[in-house]
């Protein structure tokens, strides 16, 4: 069965798309609120592709529909949901790039859900770096899970590096602080505007996210330790195991 999801996998995903499918993860976890008991990780993501904070989510989902779609006729078609399958391409994306191999290590077994998640649950763009661990908080994620998360931006067209090279680039970016540079030209300011979102330019302004930012720009198979440990708790969140 895990042969038959890695197979799939292969087929169908290709380094350019590795970006957009490990956003598809965060945003189908992202919507558990540990108060409320709903949300994370259950494929609802498919229901909300019309909400503000889904644009591009489809670039994602179209990759991991036809690896899913790719399981019928193998050991895995029946046994795999398709929130499974987000959670396993996430793993195999980031292998993909150069990260740390970890697909083997996704748990299965997930339920899929039958209708949206409640909306407003994914955090703003524009949130400081004490609001973001505040946010994430909400959802039972430590500052370090927050922190090891966020190096998934060192893949994308966000600046962080080379934009299909799963590294430490992120933080080391982070720690340079490009955006606030002594003596910076007009040009070196407008390109320093383009790196990153603004909740990762404001991620640096915390002392405790500061520590990872610092520990994960020295040492990257920390993070890569880290980050394979906090994606695997991502991907249970509100998960309801039922294979």
């Amino acid at each position: 069965m895990r042969r038959a999801i890695r197979d799939a996998l292969t087929a169908n995903v290709v380094r350019t798309k590795c970006p957009a499918v490990l956003r598809l993860v965060f945003h189908d976890a992202g919507t558990y609120l540990e108060s409320a008991g709903d949300g994370g990780m259950n494929a609802s993501v498919t229901y909300e592709l019309n909400r503000p904070e889904s644009f591009g989510l489809k670039r994602g989902l179209s990759v991991v529909k036809s690896a899913y779609e790719a399981l019928q006729g193998t050991a895995a078609e029946g046994k795999v949901s398709f929130a499974d399958m987000i959670a396993c391409a996430g793993a195999y994306a980031v292998e993909f790039t150069g990260g740390p191999t970890f697909l083997e290590r996704v748990p299965l077994g997930r339920a899929d859900a039958s209708t949206a998640d409640p909306e407003n649950r994914m955090p703003e763009q524009t949130l400081g770096g004490r609001e973001m661990r505040e946010h994430f908080a909400r959802s039972g994620v430590s500052t370090r899970d927050m922190v090891a998360l966020a190096g998934a931006h060192t893949i994308g067209g966000k600046g962080f590096g080379d934009a299909y090279t799963f590294d430490n680039a992120y933080y080391a970016t982070l720690v340079a602080d490009p955006w606030n540079k002594p003596n910076m030209t007009k040009d070196e300011a407008e390109m320093a505007e383009h790196i990153g979102l603004p909740s990762d330019k404001y991620m640096r302004e915390d002392e405790e996210n500061m520590k990872w930012i610092t520990k994960y720009a020295s040492d990257q198979d920390a993070f890569y330790a880290d980050f394979v440990d906090a994606y695997l708790r991502l991907t249970s969140l509100g998960a309801r195991f039922v294979f």
